[in-house]
C-alpha cells in the first residue's frame, strides 16, 4: 500500500490514533493534522511506536477554520509523501445527554471538532483529487445510538453528515467517493472504507 496516502483529522483520539497505525504498519502513509501545538509530538511520538518509518508519517498543526494551514499542510504532506489519495475525518467528540438537562456542550465547541476540522481538511485536499479523478474521503456522522448523545452533539454530527451529504454529487464526475460511518462504529469499519487491512492494526 505505499500508494496510499491518509490525510487524518483526529489521530490524537483513540479511533484516530487506531486508523493511522494501521495503515502506516499496512506500508501506507499519514499526514495527521492535529489542532494543538502540544499535540503534535505527543502524536507523532505514539504512532512511530513498534518500528513504524518515521519518513511515511507527517504530523502538523491545522487549526478547524484555518484554510490556509490547511492547503500549506496539504501541499507539504504532498512533497513529502506523495498525493493524499484517502482523507479520514476521523476527529469528533460525542457529548452524552440527560433527559430533563440543558444539552451538553457548547454547540460552537462540537462544531468545530465534528464539522470544521474535518471539513477544512477535506476542502484544502479536494482539488487535487479532482484533477486525478480519484480519491476517497470518509467522516463520522449520528452515532448509531443517537439518544446517547445530547441534542447539540447530534446537531453537530448532522451538520457534518450534510456537508457530506451535499459534496457526495459535486464530486461523483471526478471519481471521487464521499463515505460515511457512525461515530460508535468500530475502527475496522473506518478501515474497510480506506482500503486498508484491520488486521494489520
Amino acid at each position: 500500500m505505499s500508494d496510499t496516502v491518509v490525510l487524518l483529522a483526529g489521530a490524537n483520539g483513540d479511533v484516530g490514533a487506531a486508523i493511522a497505525r494501521a495503515v502506516l504498519l499496512a506500508g501506507g502513509k499519514v499526514a495527521a493534522a492535529v489542532t494543538r501545538d502540544w499535540q503534535v509530538a505527543k502524536v507523532r511520538e505514539q504512532l512511530l511506536e513498534g518500528g513504524v518509518d518515521p519518513a511515511a508519517l507527517l504530523v502538523g498543526l491545522v487549526a478547524p477554520r484555518d484554510a490556509e494551514a490547511a492547503a500549506g499542510f496539504v501541499k507539504g504532506a504532498t512533497d513529502a509523501l506523495g498525493p493524499i489519495s484517502h482523507v479520514a475525518g476521523a476527529s469528533f467528540e460525542q457529548r452524552s445527554g440527560k433527559a430533563g438537562r440543558e444539552p451538553a456542550g457548547d454547540l460552537d465547541d462540537l462544531l468545530e471538532i465534528n464539522l470544521h476540522t474535518n471539513a477544512t481538511l477535506a476542502r484544502a485536499a479536494l482539488p487535487a483529487m479532482r484533477r486525478r479523478k480519484s480519491g476517497t474521503l470518509v467522516f463520522a456522522k449520528q452515532p448509531a445510538r443517537g439518544d446517547a448523545c445530547s441534542t447539540t452533539c447530534m446537531a453537530s454530527f448532522a451538520a457534518m453528515g450534510a456537508f457530506a451529504d451535499a459534496l457526495r454529487p459535486d464530486v461523483q464526475a471526478a471519481s471521487v467517493r464521499i463515505e460515511t460511518v457512525a461515530a460508535d462504529c468500530e475502527p475496522a469499519e473506518w478501515l474497510s472504507l480506506l482500503q486498508v487491512s484491520a488486521g494489520a492494526s
